[in-house]
């Protein structure tokens, strides 16, 4: 990929990229272009991709190395993001899921998110995945937002023990920021909504009365999810939608009554730890898309 194409961007602050893709195109083609393209740009959508589930493990696995699986399901090359209406599943629910990074909970690496939509049908504004371009909010955030980040810790409660079975089964403190050799960025969830029953986990600011814990998770979570920097995606079958997550957070919102959302999932750690921010590949020539919508 030549990084003098002219892609387009997805939310004003630069993140992201649509890459044009023909249908029947190679495979190690795709991924060449789509890895780099997310790595210089936080994220890349292609459209119109064709793939089953051992097509889609195989791109995967080409992209570089699955992340040591600590989850209760799937597995790092393929989870089905399925909708399930089972009592008690929330990161393969229905309900919405509030920004976030992967591999937070358990502890672990993960460089990059590939979903892939096999199939999809909901209401506009239902089943949309949301991503924040965390690095430059976090460059531009308000000083009462920063100074919480920088003065707190975060204390964290799973309550979906049988997707994240191996975290310990009280309150325990995340580091809100993380630096696996390639940029620092933040390392946080924000809050479940108020009205939401079925949460997968609970955040408060330790030391912090709650009353205020709350009030500081809900604007932070306006911030990040600001026009400035969040890019919402509706999903049409074939979309592929490959996230970095160290320079991202992203989040879903909730599946209507009568939707339909099967997405596949695969998590990776990159080999290149050692690069830094200054030597991530430039973001590519891009044009604005109207109305963040591609």
């Amino acid at each position: 990929m030549s990084t003098t194409d002219d892609y387009q961007r997805l939310t004003p602050s630069g993140m992201g990229a649509i890459v044009p893709w023909t249908p029947g195109g190679a495979l190690g083609d795709l991924a060449a272009r789509a890895k780099e393209a997310a790595l210089a740009n936080g994220c890349v959508l292609v459209r119109g991709v064709e793939l089953d589930e051992e097509a889609f493990k195989l791109l995967v696995r080409s992209l570089g190395d699955t992340v040591d699986h600590k989850f209760g399901e799937g597995q790092a090359d393929l989870l089905k993001l399925d909708a399930s209406r089972d009592e008690g599943k929330v990161v393969t629910g229905r309900g919405p899921l509030p920004l976030h990074t992967d591999g937070l909970l358990v502890g672990e690496q993960v460089d990059l998110i590939i979903l892939y939509a096999a199939e999809f049908s909901d209401a506009p504004g239902s089943g949309e995945t949301y991503v924040s371009d965390q690095l430059a909010a976090w460059q531009e955030m308000p000083a009462q937002l920063r100074h919480v980040l920088d003065e707190h810790e975060f204390e964290y409660l799973v309550k979906e023990r049988g997707y994240f079975p191996t975290v310990p089964v009280d309150w325990y403190t995340i580091p809100t920021t993380r630096d696996y050799g390639r940029v620092k960025s933040l390392n946080l969830t924000t809050a479940f909504p108020h009205d939401v029953d079925q949460r997968s986990w609970e955040i408060r600011v330790k030391g912090m009365p709650q009353v205020d814990s709350d009030r500081f998770f809900e604007a932070l979570d306006g911030f990040l999810r600001s026009e400035r920097y969040a890019y919402t995606h509706r999903w049409r079958v074939g979309d592929l939608l490959i996230i970095d997550n160290q320079r991202t957070l992203h989040g879903r919102t909730a599946i209507g009554e009568g939707g339909t959302r099967v997405l596949f999932r695969g998590q990776l750690t990159l080999s290149e730890t050692a690069w830094r921010e200054d030597e991530v590949p430039s973001p590519v020539a891009r044009t604005v898309v109207p109305e963040n919508r591609p």
